[in-house]
C-alpha cells in the first residue's frame, strides 16, 4: 500500500514540482493550494503523512501547524524557504516532527519522508494493539479479526480494507479513495472491486447479525457505523 501524503503549497511552480516528483518517487500525493482544503481533507481521512510548503493561499504554515495540533497519529513535515533558526524552532515547538528546505533533493526529501514514517510507525505500534468499535475487535499485530467471541477469518485484501475503515469510523470513505489507498495509486479507476470486497466483508462480517457495521453511503462509498 501506498503512503497518503497531503502536500500544502498555495505556489503554483512549486506545489507542481513536488508534486510530481513525490509521486515519481512511490507515494501518493494529494496537493492542496491552501489550509483549509487540506484541514477538509484531513476530516475525510488519515494521512500518513502531512507536508506544509512555504507558500499558503489563506493562511501561515504555523498558524495550520497550532491547528493540527500535537494530540497526532500522524507526522507533520514543514518545507522553509530558506533555513532559519527562528522558524525551526518555532515549527517544531508548535508540533512538527521535521523541518526541511526547499531547496533540498528530492533524495534527502525521500529519506527524510521515510524515516519519519518509520519512526512515527514504531511509534504507533508500541502504543495501539487493537483498534476495536462496538464488538468489532481488530489485532494490529497478530492481524486477527473478531466480532464479539467469534473470529473473522479474512484475506489479506479484505483485512487491509476493513483496517482501513476501523480507522476511520463514523467518516465517509470514497470508492476511488479507497481504491487508491487499499489497491495502490495505479489501480484501475473504472472496476468494481472496491464494491466486490465490501460484499466479502459483509458476508462474513454481518451476516445473519442484527447490528450491521458496513453501510453504503449512495453515491459515494462506505462507512464503517
Amino acid at each position: 500500500m501506498k503512503e497518503h501524503i497531503l502536500w500544502a503549497e498555495g505556489n503554483e511552480t512549486l506545489g507542481e514540482r513536488w508534486w510530481r516528483q513525490l509521486e515519481e518517487a512511490g507515494y501518493n500525493v494529494h496537493w492542496f493550494k491552501s489550509g483549509t482544503e487540506m484541514l477538509r481533507e484531513l476530516n475525510l481521512q488519515k494521512p500518513s503523512l502531512v507536508l506544509l510548503g512555504t507558500e499558503l493561499a489563506d493562511q501561515s504554515q504555523m498558524e495550520l501547524v497550532r491547528q493540527l495540533g500535537k494530540a497526532r497519529d500522524f507526522p507533520i513535515m514543514v518545507m522553509l524557504a530558506k533555513r532559519d533558526t527562528s522558524e525551526i524552532v518555532s515549527a517544531l515547538e508548535l508540533g512538527a516532527n521535521d523541518v526541511v528546505v526547499k531547496s533540498l533533493s528530492i533524495e534527502e526529501l525521500k529519506s527524510r519522508i521515510d524515516n519519519l514514517l518509520r519512526l512515527f510507525e514504531r511509534l504507533i505500534s508500541g502504543s495501539v494493539t487493537n483498534i476495536t468499535y462496538e464488538d468489532l475487535v481488530i489485532e494490529l499485530k497478530s492481524r486477527k479479526v473478531y466480532r464479539g467471541e467469534e473470529p473473522i477469518k479474512l484475506t489479506p485484501k479484505e483485512y487491509e480494507l476493513l483496517l482501513y475503515l476501523a480507522k476511520r469510523v463514523n467518516t465517509v470513505c470514497h470508492r476511488n479513495t479507497i481504491l487508491q489507498e487499499v489497491w495502490g495509486h495505479d489501480f484501475l479507476t473504472n472496476t468494481n472491486v472496491v464494491d466486490v470486497y465490501i460484499r466479502h466483508l459483509r458476508k462474513k462480517m454481518d451476516r445473519g447479525r442484527i447490528r450491521k457495521l458496513i453501510h453504503t453511503v449512495r453515491g459515494s462509498g462506505y462507512m464503517l457505523q
